[in-house]
């Protein structure tokens, strides 16, 4: 369970969070809407560790992630936990598809490039790619193919947690269904 405690976050003179709280079950899937501005993007920054609170707590499984004290240090090793859709895919310009979901794996995992090459594989078929995709780069791919790439990205480190930051933001609404449907259809199978 993820669990917010009256979060507050200040940004100079700015107020951004003002005493947010928040309980997610596992399982379950959970929208934040709210007018551009209104700090959603900073909300999720603050689950993920790439910002900290002023004030509050955020806790996974009754166990304190973040908080005021918390270091960059100390977060990493619940960063793991998180697989993280952002918006646009934030894929990598510079690497083929196959190098982009090979990046955590090289950086985070010991394993070796046979068992990275089977996990880009299983997680590029779970988004409904073939293997072939590996070898283009993202300027190669539409809006909807990034995103099933960052899906499959995030999904290679098997995380417990899912997080989607827009991620249909710029499609059209018929790949916003498509990317909805996937995002749902692995929520069961995973």
């Amino acid at each position: 369970m993820l669990k917010i405690e009256h979060l507050k976050k200040r940004f100079g003179n700015q107020t951004v969070l003002d005493d947010i709280n928040l309980e997610i079950d596992k399982g379950q899937i959970t929208c934040i809407i709210g007018q551009s501005g209104s700090g959603k993007t900073v909300l999720f920054r603050h689950i993920i560790g790439l910002i900290f609170p002023d004030g509050g707590r955020i806790l996974l499984d009754n166990e304190v992630i973040s908080s005021p004290n918390t270091t960059p240090a100390e977060f990493s090793k619940f960063r793991k936990r998180f697989g993280i859709l952002f918006q646009g895919a934030a894929l990598f310009d510079s690497m083929n598809v196959g190098e982009n979901l090979a990046f955590p794996l090289r950086e985070h995992t010991s394993m070796t490039e046979a068992q990275i090459n089977k996990v880009i594989g299983e997680s590029l078929e779970m988004v409904g790619l073939k293997e072939e995709f590996k070898t283009k780069m993202p300027s190669e791919l539409s809006g909807g193919m990034r995103s099933r790439v960052g899906l499959a990205r995030a999904l290679v480190m098997k995380p417990e947690i899912m997080l989607y930051d827009e991620p249909t933001s710029a499609l059209d609404p018929i790949m916003t269904d498509k990317i909805n449907d996937l995002i749902l259809s692995l929520r069961e199978k995973l």
